[in-house]
């Protein structure tokens, strides 16, 4: 099952030290939601703290209790800086490629690289209630929210699909999928930008990357066997595929985690 790794917060001691990063896990959720996590400032923060965010496929709806905004952010191909200052409490939920779609009737290529006010997407919604809870009722509130949203949905093969494709991203191509699914390439092209934001070609590259990430921290597997089982060319390009998007190496991303 695809759950992208956002590994740069585990690797930046700095973030570690002014920072609390968490991730809850429902199964009521899990069909259609990553997770919901939770980010605070142990305390205010004097100077900014930085943290790459990796492209992932996924939208997340983010909550930001210290100025009471909600919005909508995702990132497309390309490795983001967020820059945290001040005070930091941050409530969000990581949706599965396909779902904003699904609940919201946006075309997910509307959201990409860019952060939209739930305000712009539905003026009224039970959501914006969270900011009368108290702390402790949050996650539950969020929870249950989403849990609504959820109840109305039919099926969507297009939610579930990417799990297939991460399965081994490393055999798929753009023609063998278009194939599948019985469409132009063309036309996958637009619908993939439709229901995730992306192309299929940037999609298999996002799963690439998220599994060789898996096999590395989770599986403990050899460079050699990774780079070879994820279709690189040499143990090289995989090399700079990983340090291109996490900024650090393969190597130094076990040296630290160890």
């Amino acid at each position: 099952m695809y759950y992208p790794k956002q590994i740069p917060y585990l690797l930046n001691q700095k973030f570690q030290k002014k920072m609390e990063y968490t991730e809850y896990h429902f199964p009521e959720l899990e069909k259609y939601c990553m997770c919901i996590w939770q980010m605070k400032s142990k305390q205010k923060l004097l100077k900014p703290v930085y943290n790459f965010i990796l492209p992932d496929a996924c939208i997340d709806i983010v909550i930001d209790f210290t100025h009471q905004t909600i919005s909508f952010a995702a990132f497309s191909k390309d490795t983001e800086l967020l820059e945290l200052n001040e005070s930091i409490d941050f409530l969000g939920v990581r949706m599965k490629p396909g779902t904003f779609y699904a609940i919201f009737k946006i075309e997910a290529e509307k959201i990409m690289d860019r952060q939209i006010p739930l305000s712009e997407i539905e003026k009224k919604d039970k959501v914006l209630e969270i900011f009368r809870k108290p702390k402790e009722e949050r996650i539950s509130f969020f929870r249950e929210y989403l849990i609504s949203k959820i109840k109305l949905l039919t099926e969507n093969n297009f939610i579930h699909i990417i799990d297939e494709l991460y399965d081994s991203p490393q055999e798929k191509k753009v023609y063998e999928i278009s194939k599948r699914f019985g469409y132009q390439e063309r036309q996958l092209n637009r619908i993939f930008k439709k229901y995730y934001g992306i192309s299929p070609k940037v999609m298999l590259n996002i799963l690439r990357l998220h599994l060789c990430l898996h096999m590395l921290l989770e599986e403990k597997k050899d460079l050699c066997e990774i780079a070879l089982f994820c279709g690189f060319y040499d143990q090289s390009h995989f090399m700079k595929e990983i340090k291109r998007y996490t900024k650090v190496s393969p190597f130094q991303i076990l040296e630290q985690l160890n």
